[in-house]
Formats: C-alpha cells, structure tokens, sequence
C-alpha cells in the first residue's frame, strides 16, 4: 500500500473514530424525496463543431448537466448509512446558433453513502445510462449507444460533492468511448436535518 493510500485510510478511520465518540445524535426522519443537479466535465471527444470565426468546440461523452429526482432512506433508524435511488436526464449541447448537436441520455442511479455527524459523507454506487444519443440535427447521422452501466463514487459535505462517474458507451460501429466524468453534484434531500 502506498503512503497516500495509508494516509486516506488512517484519515478515514480517524473520522469514523470521532463520530462513534460523538455518540448518538438525533438523525432525523429516515427517509424522503431528493433532487440532483449534476455539472459533469470529461470523457471521449464524440464531435467537433467548427464555427464561422475559425474557432471550434468539443463534445465529450462525459459532459453535460444532469437533473434528476428521487428518494432517500436509511433502513436503520440509528445509522448514518442511506441509500438514495434518483432517475435522471442528462444533456450537453454547443454553442452553435444554427444547431442544437448534443449528447442526451437517461439517468438511473443507486448508490449507499455514509454521513458523519460533522456532515461530511462518502457514497458509491451503480449507474445505468440509458439509450445515450448523439444528436447531429442534420449536420451528421444522429448515433445511437447502446444502455451502459458503470461505478459512481463520491465525496462531500451537506448537499454538495465532488464525483467521478466510470462508465464506457458503445454501439455496433464504435467499440469504446470513454464518457467516463469528474463532476460538481448538489443534492437537497428533503425532510432531512442539514
């Protein structure tokens, strides 16, 4: 094990020692409705757009803003562990005014995560993308992926996290594209203490 692997795990377990010491606290309600909002960055170059004043843009499998909706619940009233399921929509489109080229697919996540009194939490779980498309509005042949599911781990605190996202499209002409992604996720889970 390398050191920085040992320093994350001493860390972790330095915080999971300070919030049994804590003692029990009022959890709150065990369960409730969330909403996700997702600004996603990284993944495989899936198009080009070339503009008029010789500048270009990238489309990335991996980008684009997600909404979703969804539910929480801890199945033990004295734990912190809860699982939240969410179903989602995930679009990236450019910049360009004469098209609407973009990637767009549907979400369907589930994922365990571990709250510490201080309000920091971890999390990981499965993703599933669902009929992921690349839309070329006339300029190219629409493509098509086929469903993909992938791992999604993430770390925060409240409401907000960072997350990494490992997942891989493919279809019958493209064997792998990456749309694998690091992104910013803000989360309201309601009913829940803050």
């Amino acid at each position: 094990m390398s050191k920085l692997g040992f320093g994350v795990c001493l860390g972790l377990l330095a915080l999971a020692s300070t919030a049994q010491a804590a003692g029990p606290a009022d959890l709150g309600k065990r369960g409730g409705f969330l909403a996700q909002f997702d600004a996603d960055f990284g993944g495989d170059d899936v198009a080009t757009v070339y503009f008029e004043d010789d500048s270009s843009q990238d489309l990335t499998a991996g980008q684009g803003i997600a909404l979703s909706v969804g539910g929480w619940f801890r199945p033990i009233a004295s734990s912190s562990f809860e699982i939240q399921a969410s179903l989602g929509y995930k679009f990236s489109t450019t910049q360009a005014d004469n098209a609407d080229i973009g990637m767009s697919r549907t979400l369907l996540q589930v994922e365990g995560l571990y709250r510490w009194p201080n309000g920091f939490f971890v999390g990981g779980g499965l993703m599933h993308h669902m009929s992921p498309k690349l839309d070329g509005d006339g300029f190219f042949p629409n493509i098509n992926f086929d469903d993909a599911s992938g791992f999604n781990a993430e770390i925060g605190w409240k409401w907000i996290s960072v997350h990494y996202a490992n997942i891989t499209y493919t279809n019958d002409f493209v064997e792998d594209v990456d749309a694998s992604h690091v992104g910013v996720r803000c989360t309201w889970r309601f009913g829940a203490p803050n």
